[in-house]
């Protein structure tokens, strides 16, 4: 496999920045709820902007001739694919790290708000790349990730190594990476 190709893509904040709605509904919260109270609305909006602030968005893709790549990886409604993109995406340690921080001082608001604000803010990069493919390269099967459906979590490492970010990003045993904030998806084509 050619790592040569591998295209690193920095996103703007607007391609990751979530609806505050979603945001909330994440958290298990009511956004009218939230927003008609003035106490808790201060705190969703500073941990919205503590999001902005702490993540490190980055994101690796490459396209690869499907039947070149190990065939663990490939779900199998991707049938009739002739290539297959693979793209990680990933907020960056300080985010995990301040979730944890918060966990820790027992500010369990605060570290379940960000918490769900930086799952909103990965799936709204994942969306928005996954237009960005879909204008340049045609309407392709549906997004897929590693740990549903018929492709094993562990597959993380393949990809991972695929993609050549082994310096970057680190899979466990079980296939969850580190930073936490990281998914792997695959479409193809």
């Amino acid at each position: 496999m050619n790592f040569s190709e591998i295209e690193e893509y920095i996103p703007q904040k607007s391609e990751y920045m979530p609806s505050k709605q979603i945001y909330l509904a994440r958290a298990g919260s009511i956004y009218k709820k939230i927003i008609d109270d003035e106490n808790l609305n201060k705190i969703v909006t500073e941990i919205y902007l503590k999001g902005l602030e702490l993540a490190s968005p980055q994101l690796w893709h490459n396209i690869y001739e499907i039947n070149k790549v190990p065939k663990e990886i490939i779900p199998s409604k991707f049938v009739g694919s002739k290539k297959l993109s693979i793209f990680l995406s990933t907020l960056g340690e300080r985010i995990d790290k301040e979730i944890e921080s918060l966990m820790e001082r027992n500010k369990v608001l605060e570290g379940t708000l960000l918490d769900a604000w930086a799952s909103e803010a990965l799936e709204k990069l994942n969306n928005t790349f996954d237009q960005k493919l879909r204008t340049k390269y045609g309407k392709g099967t549906m997004r897929f990730s590693p740990g549903y459906g018929d492709i094993d979590i562990r597959v993380n490492k393949i990809i991972v190594e695929m993609l050549n970010l082994t310096d970057k990003i680190m899979v466990r045993e079980s296939g969850i990476m580190i930073p936490g904030k990281t998914t792997t998806c695959l479409i193809g084509w």
